[in-house]
């Protein structure tokens, strides 16, 4: 009788500390927010709404119905005992937080940009595992249980306790290790579900969902400004380019993403570099190239050396060979530079009419050219050789293109609007109408094509 006691008033010391006692140590911090765009609340519907009224309510009424629940079990003692008391008591004690549950569910998804303004001004919650467990142990709940077990007469022999232990050790795995193990999740189609989109502060793209996950970090107070981002050799590990304020200075980081999505700034790659990037690659072997611009000329190099030659849009043609496609060289022909002695090169084009943008290398060695000024065709060449057009767009145009680890697919983001210079009847461009921008998920060995849900920005940096 007297353990019972001392749970059920341990239950009832609990629920009272946190109602009253534990508010007096919560800390208050200003959140100030800001957007171009509208940055609209969304309103609760009603089961929300009594979700919430019914959970505060409780709140509030815990330590009452725990001491009434506790005053009907000691009574009901002498008389041999009944389950009832516990079983209200426990109840009582789990209520609350499955109403506050049953809310957050009900309620609509906060707007991303106050997610993200939120996340960024207010430190995360810690979820170590000894600190939770520490939290289940020292609740109104289990107090409340340990009193049901000391009311019933039960006392666990050493191989029930054994077997309790391995029981809470099989959910805590259960619930952490498939986390740990199955990494980054992916689509139906093998390729990875979460791409880096957007400029200055871009963000990660759920490409399964259309919706936004979560902003990129700053690496620095100074360094927050992303310019280039491009993909590691392993999948969610990207390196980076952030510039200060004044563009005039940059910097390379690695960047890796958790199984959430989030992303976290790790390893400085360079000293901070003069200048303005404007290319960045990194090789299958995992060497990094970049290009450069200052006031002194356009740079090229690796993080060993550089040259004096356009880095502009560069790309790895092998382990040793950088594309650079815009180094002047004679006509049908990119220039190649050779990391290994500084050497310029030509690599033979195929003639095209058309002005070429952006130029990918596969696995394998054929190459995918954005043809068109503005971009709106996608073809696919081994050598000079024609193997197959991939994609032409009758309105808009493509504004950027990134590779699948697997270089089976690619990833288009298409600005479907037409500047006035492009709706001319020389450019032949007219605007498409609808959503602004959209992404495309181009599959290069059968041509089709699946369109990204959602409002998209056109502008997409890695996958």
């Amino acid at each position: 009788m007297r353990v019972m006691k001392v749970f059920w008033s341990a239950a009832v010391a609990l629920s009272l500390w946190e109602l009253l006692v534990e508010p007096l140590f919560a800390e208050t911090v200003m959140i100030t927010c800001s957007s171009a765009g509208p940055l609209d609340w969304p309103q609760p519907v009603p089961a929300a709404q009594v979700a919430g009224f019914l959970g505060d309510w409780l709140a509030r009424l815990q330590p009452v119905l725990l001491a009434l629940a506790a005053f009907w079990a000691i009574r009901s003692r002498p008389g041999g005992g009944s389950s009832l008391p516990a079983t209200l008591g426990l109840t009582v004690a789990l209520l609350p937080a499955a109403v506050a549950e049953a809310e957050e569910r009900l309620s609509p998804d906060m707007p991303f940009m106050w997610q993200e303004c939120m996340h960024a001004q207010v430190a995360p919650p810690s979820f170590v595992v000894p600190r939770v467990i520490l939290a289940w142990l020292l609740s109104p709940a289990t107090m409340v249980l340990l009193a049901g077990i000391a009311g019933a007469g039960i006392r666990p022999r050493p191989a029930e306790l054994r077997a309790a232990g391995l029981a809470v050790a099989g959910v805590l795995l259960a619930v952490f290790l498939p986390a740990a193990l199955i990494g980054l999740p992916v689509n139906a189609d093998g390729t990875p579900r979460y791409a880096v989109a957007g400029m200055g502060r871009p963000y990660v793209l759920d490409l399964d969902s259309g919706e936004p996950m979560s902003l990129l970090p700053q690496a620095t107070r100074t360094y927050a400004q992303y310019d280039l981002i491009v993909r590691d050799t392993e999948p969610g590990h990207y390196v980076a380019a952030l510039s200060d304020p004044s563009g005039r200075h940059f910097r390379l980081y690695r960047l890796s993403m958790g199984e959430d999505g989030r992303i976290t700034v790790g390893e400085r790659l360079t000293p901070t570099l003069k200048g303005m990037v404007n290319g960045l690659a990194v090789s299958a072997e995992g060497r990094i190239a970049y290009g450069r611009t200052t006031d002194d000329g356009h740079f090229a190099g690796t993080l060993e050396r550089e040259w004096p030659v356009s880095g502009f849009r560069l790309q790895w043609l092998d382990d040793r060979s950088l594309a650079l496609p815009e180094h002047s060289v004679a006509a049908g022909a990119l220039a190649t530079l050779d990391v290994t002695t500084g050497a310029i090169g030509e690599l033979a084009t195929p003639a095209e009419h058309e002005f070429a943008g952006p130029v990918l290398t596969l696995p394998g060695g054929r190459q995918l050219r954005a043809l068109g000024r503005p971009a709106r065709t996608l073809v696919l060449h081994e050598g000079t050789r024609l193997v197959r057009k991939v994609l032409a767009l009758d309105c808009g145009h493509i504004e950027s293109l990134v590779l699948d680890p697997t270089g089976r697919y690619v990833l288009a983001g298409v600005d479907r609007e037409a500047a006035e210079m492009d709706r001319s009847p020389l450019a032949g461009l007219p605007p498409c109408g609808g959503a602004r921008a959209e992404l495309l998920r181009v599959d290069l060995g059968t041509g089709h094509r699946q369109v990204v849900p959602g409002e998209q920005d056109p502008l997409v940096q890695a996958w």
